[in-house]
C-alpha cells in the first residue's frame, strides 16, 4: 500500500530568465518494498474548477520477490507552461488526497 508523506509536497511556479514559466510539483510516497515504481500524472478530463490542478498517483508493485523494507519514492510533475492561473494541486491516490497552495520557489 502507498502513502502519501503530506509534509513533502511543495509546488511552485519557475520562473527562471530566458524560459517560459512552469509549474514544478514535487514529493514523496512511502511503499512497503523495494522495487515498487511511482509517478504523477494529471488527470483527464480535470475537475470543475481550472485554478485546482489535478493529479493521479500511480504505483506499480514489483512483479516478482521483493525486498521487505519501507522505501521512499520521490515524484515530481512539470507543466510548461502551467496551461492555467493555478493556485493549488490537488495529488489523488485511492481514497486519499492532498491539496497543495502554488508557492514561491525555494
Amino acid at each position: 500500500m502507498t502513502v502519501l508523506l503530506r509534509n513533502t509536497f511543495k509546488a511552485w511556479i519557475d520562473r527562471a530568465p530566458g524560459a517560459p514559466p512552469k509549474l514544478v510539483m514535487v514529493g514523496d510516497v512511502r511503499v512497503p518494498t523495494n522495487g515498487w515504481q511511482a509517478r504523477l500524472t494529471k488527470r483527464s478530463p480535470q475537475g470543475i474548477n481550472p485554478k485546482i490542478l489535478i493529479l493521479d498517483v500511480s504505483a506499480q508493485q514489483p512483479s516478482g520477490e521483493a525486498l521487505e523494507g519501507i522505501t521512499t519514492i520521490p515524484l515530481r510533475y512539470e507543466e510548461s507552461p502551467p496551461q492555467d492561473e493555478y493556485g493549488q494541486v490537488m495529488i489523488a491516490h485511492g481514497r486519499g488526497e492532498i491539496v497543495v497552495n502554488i508557492g514561491r520557489p525555494n
